[in-house]
């Protein structure tokens, strides 16, 4: 069972996570904005740049639309990670924290494709709401792993600790 932290400790990490999560979830809704011919000048760049080391290391181009969808997924994936943590901090109960998690996601995807609609030269897309999701499953399932490997690893150190003993 999980000991509850209290304190300025949990203070301090509720409020990291909590703007964490805003300052994700804003930059995600800020993307939305930029026209798109802002937009694409800066996919780009960014496209440029990843083409410039993949050539360094010898392997092959990626498409602008490869880096535009990559960002979507990575920022979601972020946004996962960070929900999780979100819930985790609030000692939410777990019998609909999944439910609520993947709602949280859907939500933020939801209100992003929606600000395309008025922002020059942007049209929402319900594909790019799937990979949205796909990103922030992707990142819930990673803290998920990555809670396991902590479970795993602590129960292997507290049992040599209680053998050496």
């Amino acid at each position: 069972m999980r000991e509850k932290t209290s304190g300025a400790g949990l203070m301090l990490g509720r409020g990291v996570i909590t703007v964490l999560f805003v300052a994700c979830v804003l930059f995600i809704w800020h993307n939305s904005m930029e026209s798109a011919a802002a937009s694409s000048a800066r996919s780009g760049r960014v496209t440029e740049l990843v083409n410039q080391v993949l050539s360094d290391l010898g392997g092959e181009n990626v498409t602008e639309h490869f880096i535009r969808k990559l960002a979507h997924f990575s920022e979601y994936g972020m946004e996962g990670v960070l929900t999780v943590l979100l819930f985790m901090i609030y000692y939410l109960k777990p019998g609909g924290r999944v439910c609520a998690m993947l709602l949280t996601g859907m939500f933020t995807a939801v209100v992003d494709e929606s600000i395309q609609f008025f922002s020059a030269g942007r049209s929402p897309g319900i594909g790019d709401i799937c990979i949205d999701m796909a990103g922030f499953i992707c990142g819930m399932l990673f803290m998920w792993l990555a809670g396991k490997a902590m479970k795993t690893w602590l129960q292997n150190r507290n049992g040599k600790r209680k053998s050496a003993s």
